[in-house]
């Protein structure tokens, strides 16, 4: 009896322990790692793969990437006729477009830029919502390229006539109703991309400055170096940033900015982190700032 009297509580001693949680460690790749893609590595796919290469910068100069078609995605992604300035172009306008492209559904897709992924984030959250989800950044783009020495192209390349098909996703973009009762929902949290003097209304770019009510500010940028090459943070550097502003997976996140362009990074730098559930305001500060019967603060 004095034995098993001993032994009971070193029983559920060695229970407890082996039950309780693993420390969680810091994060040493993102959790969607397929979506970030580094120069060397695009260079070994170029030879080996048929990648769907995209210079998304406004003028490519002389020097691309080889393999390289132009797309100036931050004009081209531009409805011209929509009352919010800078909105995205409509799913007719873009599904011709990539047509010209040349791009199908079944490409795999590698978008570059100048380095800080402004316009090829805004293309990869584009392409996103018409339903194409086979798409990578190039980390640091051609910045990235020239810092390994890699070699460059005067030439851009030229496809035939593709054929793919918009399938779109509407869960990926709210409007101006849905973001007056995302302020003031608990499980919603509405990441404004700008900068600290636009959020603040020090600076203003509409009829009137400040930020959405209980939106949360951390500038589209402070996901990067910023220092030399503008590569992505770390995976760490980038879950300790998130979750000390509050930007945690299990809610739902609702980036923006002036025009969508630096909420469409933001929109990058989550799905890079494995956050399932974000729904960009295309209308943005465009819209929101500009209607009499929104509240700011």
């Amino acid at each position: 009896m004095k034995t098993r009297l001993l032994l009971l509580p070193l029983t559920l001693l060695i229970l407890s322990v082996s039950c309780a949680p693993a420390e969680e460690g810091p994060l040493t790749d993102y959790p969607n790692s397929h979506l970030l893609t580094e120069a060397d590595e695009l260079f070994s796919m170029l030879q080996t793969e048929n990648i769907f290469l995209v210079d998304a910068r406004e003028e490519t100069g002389d020097s691309l990437i080889p393999g390289a078609i132009h797309f100036a995605a931050l004009q081209e992604l531009v409805d011209p006729d929509h009352p919010v300035e800078n909105y995205l172009i409509g799913p007719e306008l873009f599904q011709e477009k990539m047509r010209d492209l040349g791009l199908h559904n079944h490409h795999r897709v590698v978008i570059y830029d100048d380095g800080n992924n402004l316009a090829a984030a805004r293309l990869f959250y584009a392409l996103d919502y018409y339903g194409f989800n086979n798409a990578s950044l190039v980390n640091g783009g051609i910045q990235a390229w020239i810092e390994e020495g890699l070699p460059l192209s005067r030439e851009q390349v030229f496809y035939m006539r593709g054929m793919f098909e918009v399938d779109e996703q509407e869960a990926l973009m709210c409007d101006f109703d849905y973001i007056i009762e995302a302020a003031n929902s608990p499980d919603k949290i509405i990441f404004d991309a700008r900068s600290a003097a636009e959020y603040s209304g020090e600076e203003i770019r509409a009829e009137r400055g400040g930020h959405i009510p209980n939106a949360v500010n951390i500038e589209w940028s402070s996901a990067l170096m910023d220092e030399g090459v503008p590569y992505v943070l770390s995976p760490e550097n980038l879950r300790v940033l998130l979750a000390e502003n509050g930007i945690t997976p299990d809610k739902e996140i609702i980036p923006h900015c002036q025009s969508n362009v630096r909420g469409s990074h933001a929109y990058f730098t989550l799905r890079l982190m494995g956050y399932d559930s974000v729904r960009p305001y295309e209308g943005s500060w465009f819209e929101y700032g500009n209607r009499q019967d929104a509240v700011i603060q």
